[in-house]
């Protein structure tokens, strides 16, 4: 999983502690940020001036968030997704319910946190699935401190495969494992896999695992709840709305390309 990455670094002179490195963090929105003297920050969060302790107390939970962030590995193009600014255009009632049942989703994420209540968001190409999970997964993160990680079925595929070979530093548990330790994992792209006996069971592998845990997963397909059900199985499906889990089902044409 994505950390934040050091871009540049700088020698810099602090009034109070003298000569320190400088170091350019990457920033989940883009925005890059120095760090600054690390000892001043320090004094400052346990200062007992309420001001500056608040404002250091204030930036340091900001970079935490910022790490979070950017461990959930949402890709650039979805980093600025937002519930409020998912477009509810051409089809107002079938994505304003869409949008509604993600709202909820959210709103409910403790109670769906307790529960294990996973999600899904199932149809066409093109109508925004993929925008809206990783909207709820970066809201869970700034409002309820949880962990969230975005993957696609392909990659959990090909890291399993990888584990194979007798080079690979990574075995078969430690993909699964990796796959376990966010509190929301969103799949993306289900069913665009060759539909083999493994890749079948190493999906299912993954969301039964979580299920027995209680940790949520949204999955993510161009299939109906149908089509999903004959490339997961029948079990896995049964596991995804188990505790009441949403299928949401987004029936109009693709917006790509509209203006």
């Amino acid at each position: 999983m994505t950390t934040p990455q050091i871009l540049e670094t700088k020698t810099a002179e602090c009034r109070t502690h003298g000569t320190y490195t400088d170091e350019l963090i990457e920033s989940f929105s883009g925005d890059h940020f120095w760090q600054g003297c690390k000892r001043c920050q320090f004094d400052a969060a346990h200062s007992n001036d309420e001001m500056i302790r608040k404002a250091a107390l204030t930036t340091r939970h900001q970079r935490t968030m910022n790490a979070g962030l950017l461990a959930s590995d949402i890709p650039l193009r979805f980093r600025a997704a937002t519930l409020d600014n998912y477009r509810v255009g051409s089809h107002p009632e079938g994505q304003g319910a869409a949008l509604s049942e993600c709202r909820k989703y959210v709103d409910e994420f403790e109670a769906n946190w307790d529960a294990g209540r996973s999600m899904m968001l199932l149809g066409s190409v093109g109508t925004g699935k993929s925008h809206l999970a990783c909207a709820i997964a970066q809201q869970v993160i700034r409002s309820f401190g949880a962990s969230a990680r975005y993957t696609m079925a392909i990659e959990i595929i090909r890291d399993i495969k990888m584990t194979f070979d007798k080079k690979s530093e990574q075995t078969e548990r430690d993909v699964y494992a990796s796959l376990l330790k966010p509190d929301l994992l969103v799949i993306d792209e289900v069913g665009v896999q060759h539909g083999s006996d493994f890749e079948r069971q190493v999906l299912f592998e993954v969301i039964d695992s979580r299920y027995r845990q209680l940790m949520p997963t949204i999955v993510i397909s161009n299939l109906g709840l149908a089509g999903l059900r004959k490339c997961l199985g029948d079990r896995a499906v049964d596991r995804l709305t188990d505790a009441g889990g949403p299928a949401v089902l987004f029936t109009w044409a693709s917006a790509r390309g509209e203006a």
